[in-house]
C-alpha cells in the first residue's frame, strides 16, 4: 500500500541514519525535500543522497520560515494536496527532516493535514543534542534530574529565568539570541558547564567551550547549547 513516510535523518552524519530510515529511503518513488529559503541548499538531502535509488523523483518544496499561521498554512496545504495526489496514484512519498520529525520539525505541519487522509509512517531520527552528548561524552542528565529542551525564541529574560531554574538544559533555536545567551551564561558563571556545537555531524562542525572565542557571526543556524550544572568541562 502506498503511503507517506516522514524520515528523521539525524543531525548531519549520514552514518547516524537508522537502518529503518535507510530501508524506507530505498522504497521511495518520490522524495519531498524542504527548503527554508528559495534557491537554498538542503542539509537533509546532503545527508541521505548516498542512500537514494537512481530513479527517485526528488521534489524541492519551499516551506516559508515564518511564525504567522495565515501565511504558512496556504503553502503547507498546497504541498499536502500534492502529496495526497501522488499517494492516490500509488506512489510511496517520503519527506526528510533534520533531527527527529516530531521535534520542532516542518514535518509536523504536514502531518496535521495528512494524518487522517492517507496512510502515514513516521521514522524517528537522532536529535542533535543526543548526538552531541554521546559524541562528546557529555551526559545530558542523570539520576532524578529532569532534562528541559527549550527553544530560545522568546525574550532573553525568560531564557535566563529558565536556565537559572534548571540543572540540565538543552537550548535550541539559539541563533538569533546567541550573543545575548552567551552574555547571560558568562554573567552567571555557567560557561564552564556549557557545551556549544555548531553544524554537529557535518564536515564544517565546530565545538565551542568556555576557552574558545566565538561570536554570532561564527555560528550557523544549526547550533545547540547543552548545559549540565553537574558536569564541569
Amino acid at each position: 500500500m502506498s503511503k507517506f513516510i516522514g524520515i528523521g535523518v539525524g543531525p548531519g552524519d549520514p552514518e547516524l541514519l537508522t537502518l529503518k530510515a535507510v530501508k524506507a529511503l530505498h522504497q521511495l518513488d518520490i522524495l519531498i525535500v524542504p527548503y527554508g529559503r528559495l534557491k537554498g541548499e538542503s542539509e537533509a538531502l546532503k545527508i541521505v543522497e548516498g542512500y537514494l535509488k537512481k530513479d527517485i523523483n526528488i521534489l524541492p518544496k519551499h516551506f516559508p520560515m515564518v511564525q504567522d499561521e495565515a501565511e504558512l498554512s496556504p503553502a503547507i496545504e498546497s504541498i499536502a494536496q500534492e502529496i495526497r495526489a501522488f499517494i492516490e496514484q500509488g506512489h510511496h512519498v517520503g519527506f526528510i527532516t533534520i533531527g527527529d520529525p516530531m521535534l520542532y520539525s516542518t514535518y509536523i505541519y504536514l502531518l496535521k493535514y495528512l494524518l487522517h487522509q492517507v496512510p502515514v509512517m513516521t521514522i524517528p531520527g537522532i536529535a542533535s543534542y543526543s548526538a552531541i552528548a554521546s559524541g562528546l561524552n557529555r551526559p545530558l542528565a542523570e539520576g532524578n534530574t529532569p532534562l528541559l529542551v527549550y527553544p530560545c525564541n522568546g525574550e532573553i529574560e525568560v531564557i535566563e529565568k529558565v536556565v537559572l531554574e534548571q540543572d540540565s538544559i538543552v537550548l535550541m533555536k539559539v541563533y538569533k539570541q546567541f550573543d545575548s545567551i552567551i552574555k547571560m551564561l558568562k554573567k552567571h558563571d555557567l560557561m564552564p558547564y556549557s557545551l556549544i556545537a555548531s553544524n554537529y555531524g557535518k564536515e564544517n562542525q565546530v565545538i565551542y567551550n568556555h576557552e574558545n572565542l566565538f561570536t554570532h557571526e561564527k555560528i550557523s543556524y544549526f547550533t545547540t547549547i547543552i548545559i549540565n550544572k553537574g558536569w564541569r568541562l
